[in-house]
């Protein structure tokens, strides 16, 4: 009876162990900013995937900042030596990033300033454009679980810059060390810019000399404090800024098929969410960074033409050969393809 107990009990630590080894952790890096509302969203997915498989498949999610940045985060994608597993098996990159990481992608062209009038119409062109975007990435050897924007591109700066002659004056970063083609980009469309790395770019903001405008979402404008020294914010959302999670398609691979569609739809229902908020939440965040003591310009119908004449004409900028930021081909085809949308 007592061989019986102990074989039993051998058997059932045995089952454990076996469950145990049988976890798969995919290590995941974002830049999603601390406590915030999309950090809660990817909480809510890594919950969503422990329930679906059982416990079998657990997504940790890492943030970017403590690795280096997205630049960092690409290195780390990375095996160190041959044959050896990567230190991290996915990642949530911005439109920069996977611009560094891909730039086969082409994504950069949806950040062409002032392309888009409305989050309905980036939605259309994702999902014209969304499956060509996407190969390169695959081809790489990843699988991509979602593609969307994450909220809009506002100017905050240290003077007010109603019109882009005031803007022409002040010290901007705009692609910083991940993306100087973008900050060549603006260079060539007559703007002063200065290429800092991100973990130098609030020390920068307030050092004499230093950086005196960049363009990003509020939610990252508030929960990194620029707002605090570049006080002014344009009211005017110049392009969306994508997001996209990818994982090694090794990681993909690894987990049972019985549990992907249902695993790739938590990713879809995420998305949906979110960019249903992600309008309510730029507003939100620039309603933090007003009370905190930013100044929101508003401006008048004139002053947004000037605007959108700015941009019309500096587009150019953005697929010259000597600055491709953007791919001239898939900008054409997004922009004729915006005008029949619009029954232009």
């Amino acid at each position: 009876m007592k061989n019986f107990k102990k074989i039993a009990a051998a058997a059932v630590l045995a089952a454990l162990a076996g469950a145990a080894s049988a976890k798969t952790i995919i290590k995941v890096a974002s830049v999603a900013p601390a406590r915030s509302s999309w950090d809660v969203d990817q909480r809510t997915i890594s919950a969503d995937w422990a329930r679906i498989t059982g416990g079998e498949v657990e997504l940790q999610f890492m943030n970017s900042d403590s690795m280096g940045g997205e630049g960092g985060v690409i290195k780390k994608l990375n095996s160190v030596r041959p044959g050896q597993k990567p230190p991290i098996g996915g990642a949530v990159f911005t439109s920069l990033g996977i611009d560094s990481f891909s730039p086969e992608s082409h994504i950069m062209t949806l950040c062409v300033p002032l392309m888009f009038k409305n989050q309905e119409e980036v939605n259309a062109v994702l999902d014209q454009f969304i499956p060509e975007m996407q190969r390169p990435l695959e081809a790489k050897g990843y699988k991509v679980l979602g593609f969307f924007n994450i909220g809009w591109c506002y100017f905050f700066t240290k003077s007010p810059a109603r019109t882009p002659a005031d803007l022409r004056k002040q010290r901007l970063t705009v692609g910083g060390n991940t993306s100087p083609m973008l900050a060549n980009a603006f260079k060539a469309a007559g703007y002063l810019t200065m290429d800092v790395p991100a973990d130098k770019l609030l020390q920068s903001m307030k050092t004499p000399g230093g950086v005196e405008g960049v363009f990003t979402i509020p939610m990252y404008g508030y929960a990194a404090q620029y707002y605090k020294t570049l006080t002014n914010i344009l009211n005017i959302p110049l392009c969306p800024v994508m997001v996209t999670f990818v994982i090694s398609k090794a990681e993909w691979d690894a987990i049972p098929d019985k549990f992907k569609p249902e695993l790739l739809e938590s990713i879809k229902k995420a998305e949906r969410k979110f960019i249903v908020a992600q309008q309510k939440n730029d507003l939100e965040y620039m309603k933090r960074c007003e009370s905190g003591g930013a100044s929101v310009l508003n401006l008048t119908p004139d002053e947004q033409k000037v605007w959108n004449d700015e941009f019309a004409d500096k587009a150019r900028y953005m697929y010259d050969p000597k600055t491709p930021v953007a791919d001239k081909d898939l900008y054409e085809r997004i922009t004729a393809f915006l005008k029949k949308f619009r029954g232009e």
